[in-house]
């Protein structure tokens, strides 16, 4: 095992980073690693000599990739190969994170394995896909883990947004086709940092796995457990109508019935802790900020 301080974090000051930090995680801010800037990679490596690096890095809005489609990909495509690639040039294991959105169409009684081929539908899938290709190509010790619906009572997530439009509605559309497992940053990252020591350790780990809690549930499916609970709470409790996606026209699509299968995750580390605990958790944090 290694201390979690000889990992270095990329990203660090987003909320996945936050989380690897409070795990002890090395996670300087973008002024100081900037995965578009490879002296900047090189620097933090030499600096730190970390024993893993974490890529927690990415750019995330879904829909502002399909307008600034070169953003995307310098950051989540190119980005990480050249993080990959100062990694594998200084032997050091690399975990890079990426999304189930790299798959555009699933049957929710069917999680998607990580031999299934992926098939983005938007710029943002697609540069993450990218991503992971790079990481491969890098040719070093690496392994790829994708996520989906991450959330925590920082900054802007599901529940934030839901609970604010349910306070000016009475009655709320919900998308019923669009599945996920709601994953709250904390114990993913401390998959992530047992997955870091593992790499570190040169223990036998996949070049790919899925993450994330049992119960994949609907954005409808969510909605109605984050309401149930704030209404108890003396929250917002809207009346809520299951919809299709098609009843939301987004500048980017999202992927229907998408659920990952986190079988050989679990195995392996052992399944992470059910996401309802968290959810109910952040929504009460959120409802006594106001």
């Amino acid at each position: 095992m290694i201390e979690a301080g000889r990992i270095l974090v990329a990203g660090g000051a987003g909320r996945l980073g936050s989380a690897l930090a409070r795990l002890g995680g090395n996670a300087p801010g973008r002024d100081q690693l900037d995965i578009t800037d490879a002296s900047k990679i090189t620097a933090a490596i030499e600096q730190s000599a970390p024993s893993a690096v974490i890529n927690a890095a990415a750019y995330t809005n879904v829909d502002g990739a399909e307008t600034e489609s070169d953003l995307a990909n310098r950051i989540n495509a190119y980005g990480a190969g050249t993080l990959a690639r100062l990694c594998a040039v200084a032997g050091i294991p690399l975990l890079h994170v990426s999304t189930d959105m790299v798959f555009s169409e699933g049957d929710p009684e069917l999680p998607i394995s990580e031999t299934a081929r992926p098939a983005p539908n938007s710029v943002y899938g697609e540069s993450k896909l990218e991503g992971e290709m790079q990481v491969r190509a890098a040719g070093g010790r690496h392994c790829i883990t994708r996520v989906s619906w991450l959330f925590s009572d920082e900054g802007e997530s599901f529940i934030s947004k839901i609970l604010a439009v349910g306070a000016k509605r009475g009655q709320l559309d919900l998308v019923d086709d669009e599945y996920g497992r709601p994953t709250h940053v904390d114990p993913l990252a401390a998959h992530l940092v047992q997955l870091a020591q593992m790499l570190a350790d040169g223990t036998a780990v996949p070049g790919l796995l899925h993450l994330g809690p049992a119960d994949p549930v609907s954005r409808y499916g969510w909605a109605k457990e984050i309401f149930s609970v704030a209404e108890k709470a003396g929250g917002p409790s809207p009346e809520l109508k299951p919809v299709p996606g098609s009843h939301f026209p987004t500048p980017a699509a999202r992927a229907r019935g998408v659920i990952l299968d986190v079988n050989q995750a679990d195995a392996l580390l052992g399944p992470m802790p059910a996401w309802h605990p968290f959810s109910e958790t952040v929504v009460h944090k959120l409802l006594e900020r106001g």
